[in-house]
């Protein structure tokens, strides 16, 4: 990691870039520029060209070395971005685009995902607060828990595109697998994992950003090296 290396982060579902302030301060602590970006502007075209923009912006005002992580729905923007701009990036418990050898969308979800969300009249979908707490926040401490609760937001919700040649043939992508996630499904991550030359596995919920933010650091550090 040198001086121009930052590292641009796009939250999940429901979300925003404050869920990611925990793991921040932790990677910035040791010297690690972060840029969270705002996504859920209308779908994955919108939410793609908003963060494409920002790194783009960060490589040619600045001169940086971009790096970008992924979370769950975040992984989907992530993927859609060109690779040629990134030196790496990272792919926390969310979906993968099709391609032979990787499990199919169908099974990424966890339990009934799907009927707990509440349909808005915008498009959005948006869930309850004891469904949000039960899928997401299971290892967090309940007034971290609670305080993102307070700050979740419907949301447009939309699965990874197959790109072509596969975004993780293209640059260094290390998937990050969450082994007590309830929302995405662990056994759909740990068969990505089977299949990415990088991977980790954190024994964390769905959300170690907030959870976990030490231990998620660590493996974010870990990634970026593959760019060296």
């Amino acid at each position: 990691m040198t001086d121009a290396d930052v590292l641009v982060l796009a939250h999940g579902a429901f979300h925003g870039p404050w869920c990611w302030q925990p793991t921040m301060q932790v990677l910035e602590s040791k010297g690690l520029r972060c840029v969270a970006v705002d996504l859920n502007r209308g779908g994955l075209q919108a939410d793609r060209d908003a963060l494409q923009a920002t790194v783009d912006a960060l490589r040619r005002e600045e001169g940086c070395r971009v790096h970008a992580i992924g979370h769950s729905l975040g992984c989907a923007s992530v993927q859609a971005l060109d690779a040629s701009t990134l030196a790496s990036a990272m792919l926390l418990a969310g979906s993968v685009g099709a391609s032979e050898g990787m499990p199919h969308q169908s099974e990424m979800l966890a339990g009934d995902f799907l009927s707990k969300l509440i349909p808005q009249d915008d498009g959005r979908s948006f869930l309850s607060r004891e469904d949000a707490m039960g899928m997401f926040y299971g290892e967090c401490k309940p007034e971290d828990a609670e305080c993102a609760l307070d700050r979740l937001r419907p949301t447009f919700v939309y699965g990874s595109e197959p790109s072509d040649p596969t975004f993780w043939e293209a640059l260094p992508v290390t998937y990050i697998a969450c082994k007590r996630d309830r929302a995405v499904a662990p056994d759909y991550q740990l068969k990505i994992v089977d299949q990415m030359k990088y991977s980790a596995v954190l024994d964390s919920d769905h959300s170690p950003m907030l959870s976990q933010p030490e231990m998620l650091a660590e493996a974010i550090q870990e990634a970026m090296a593959h760019a060296d």
